[in-house]
């Protein structure tokens, strides 16, 4: 330890444990100050400048997990080390203090007095990055008043609903086994609140009934029996005309021996897409526990677990669909007939190959932002239509989606059915997905924002490598290589050159007679040595020329006004590109200058004209190539 000697702060209410702390750092060499609720403590902090806290849970006036949410969410307080010395038998105050930030934990026990002092010693031999004058500065600023609305600002259920919803999301890992989700939902809720005893009630299809139950107070078998009748007369008032078939019972836990009498129940019907699916019930021992503050939170809680739930719901239902499947198959094709198949199918799986594909990416425009402006439910029940449109189209055209990235949609042509041309079919469903889109934005009920949805799409064809990637415990059965990573770039690229629909040069040869398109650039991507050509790809042309190439056919694909053009103005662009490339700078300002007499926002021909003005005032050196290298992803 350094010879400045260092403040702790001590935030505990018990007058028992508080000496023995003061004693002990103090004869240790420690300058020591107390706090005897969480609310003086946070004065404190601003007054005492120490370089260190030991705060316990339980408080009066806030407790050490909000003290600590605040401390950590300031500025100039968030370095100051925390350590809770607390009992480490209560699961549910380390969960929630990590999720504020404590540094450390410690059982608080007479006999780790002298392992924390030896902790705090190590935690201080540390350099700390503590601005103790800017900390003073602020607490001249600092009152009751405004502590109050500090932490109020905080507002705890946020920190409950971030950190719920992470949770959550590494439970969904585990919607392969309806039992584990059900555990972890449980065991979520313990650590959330005083969850005595729970049970959820699922509603399958076929009128079968799933019911877990955690009895973890051990009631006895007659209060659990008792329970369960509530529950039930509960969820048949949920579903009135719904009259089960059949039901499973899971219970986590024995009954025990707690003869307390349960008193306070809730429960909550479970959601998904605006539909009761499934029903939680809670209980515990504690009067008129379910407050304001408590609803709001399993609220929040319930909200979250729904779609989890109804995924695994789905994914075992699917499972013992696949067996049932298998079983009627047996009755015409033998078993070892039928197991040969299987294993000569997983054989093949366990290969990888080379292969000829098309690979398109799609990405909403701007979506992170639209997202944060909405609600969660709402941004979840936008992304199911979406999602559902856009592979409506793309499996029209033998598609098959790889992964869903965020609200990006990865999908591959030729991959598992042998087309004759996939580029083909892959422009065809682009071209589709974007006249979905269209009837998207001009629904009212599927919008998100009042805002027009936009879309960027690219795509790719060359060899690919097909194969399970992964490791035992995970396998993704998906494609690798320069093609697809070719493909995210242009997807990027139609954002770039304002454009919804990309495709590269290898697209643009296999497919150039059944499409209409328009030569944008030749680009190096970036991570890429090798340049590119990139191609918009058009409907057709406005007015009653609708679909017609410019060869005098007709593209056999729908027409979408975003990818609409003007004939003249593609027809000067053509020329003045021409032209551009031979260093006639005057020349092709004049004809890209023309076509935005037809179309005075074709941003192509305005980012052209801007070029070939720039290269007549500083024309390019001799070995100029026209390419353009992208810096960016």
């Amino acid at each position: 330890m350094s010879d400045i000697q260092n403040r702790i702060l001590i935030l505990e209410d018990s007058n028992f444990f508080s000496d023995m702390l003061i004693e002990a750092f103090s004869s240790a060499g420690f300058i020591t100050e107390k706090a005897v609720n969480g609310f003086e403590g946070i004065k404190k902090v601003y007054s005492f400048l120490p370089h260190l806290i030991i705060t316990d849970i339980e408080m009066p006036l806030f407790k050490g997990y909000q003290v600590t949410r605040l401390l950590k969410s300031r500025k100039n307080t968030k370095n100051i080390p925390i350590i809770m010395f607390t009992s480490l038998e209560e699961t549910k105050d380390k969960f929630w203090g990590v999720q504020a930030g404590a540094d450390y934990f410690m059982e608080k026990t007479p006999d780790n007095l002298e392992p924390l002092v030896s902790e705090v010693s190590k935690i201080l031999s540390s350099k700390l990055d503590i601005d103790f004058s800017a900390i003073e500065k602020e607490g001249k600023k600092i009152n009751n008043d405004s502590i109050i609305e500090i932490v109020n600002n905080l507002l705890d259920n946020k920190l409950f609903q971030t950190t719920i919803i992470g949770l959550l999301a590494d439970l969904s890992n585990k919607v392969h086994s309806m039992d584990m989700i059900a555990r972890g939902i449980f065991d979520l809720l313990r650590n959330s609140c005083e969850t005595e005893i729970v049970t959820m009630m699922i509603h399958g299809s076929n009128r079968f009934l799933y019911v877990y139950t955690a009895n973890y107070s051990g009631f006895t078998k007659e209060t659990v029996e008792n329970f369960s009748c509530i529950c039930l007369s509960d969820y048949n008032n949920l579903f009135p005309d719904y009259k089960s078939l059949a039901k499973s019972n899971k219970d986590f836990f024995n009954a025990g021996t707690n003869k307390k009498n349960i008193s306070s129940y809730i429960y909550f019907p479970l959601k998904i897409a605006g539909e009761i699916f499934a029903s939680l019930h809670i209980a515990n021992t504690i009067n008129e526990y379910f407050s304001p503050s408590i609803m709001e939170n399993l609220n929040i809680f319930t909200a979250s677990a729904s779609p989890v739930i109804s995924n695994a719901l789905a994914m075992h239902e699917m499972t013992v669909l696949q067996k049932n499947t298998r079983k009627a198959f047996a009755r015409y094709v033998p078993a070892d007939v039928m197991d040969e198949l299987i294993n000569e199918t997983t054989k093949k799986a366990q290969k990888s190959e080379n292969r000829y594909v098309s690979v398109l990416f799609c990405d909403i425009r701007n979506f992170t932002n639209i997202a944060e402006m909405s609600e969660a439910q709402n941004v979840v029940d936008f992304l199911n239509t979406y999602f559902a449109k856009m592979g409506t189209e793309i499996i029209s055209e033998n598609g098959h989606i790889d992964k869903f990235i965020g609200d990006a949609i990865m999908a591959v042509f030729g991959a598992f059915h042998t087309l004759e041309n996939s580029p083909v079919n892959a422009v065809r469903a682009a071209v589709k997905m974007l006249a979905a889109l269209e009837m998207i934005n001009s629904s009212s009920s599927s919008k998100l924002s009042e805002d027009k949805i936009s879309i960027g799409i690219g795509i790719n064809c060359g060899e690919c490598i097909i194969g399970n990637i992964g490791f035992k415990n995970k396998m993704d059965f998906t494609l690798i290589g320069d093609t697809v990573n070719i493909a995210s770039r242009l997807e990027g690229l139609s954002k770039m050159y304002r454009h919804p629909l990309i495709v590269s040069e290898s697209v643009y040869e296999s497919v150039k007679d059944n499409f209409l398109f328009r030569k944008i650039d030749n680009v190096r991507v970036k991570g890429k040595e090798k340049a590119i050509g990139i191609y918009a790809v058009y409907s057709g042309f406005h007015g009653s020329e609708g679909k017609k190439l410019r060869s005098g056919g007709t593209a056999d694909i729908v027409t979408v006004p975003s990818l609409l053009i003007n004939r003249e103005t593609l027809n000067n662009f053509n020329k003045g590109l021409q032209v551009f490339y031979m260093r006639e700078w005057k020349l092709a300002q004049e004809y890209f200058a023309k076509a935005l007499e037809y179309e005075n926002e074709d941003f192509l021909s305005k980012t052209y004209l801007e070029r070939a003005i720039e290269f007549e005032k500083s024309p390019p050196e001799e070995n100029w190539d026209g390419i353009i290298t992208i810096t960016r992803k």
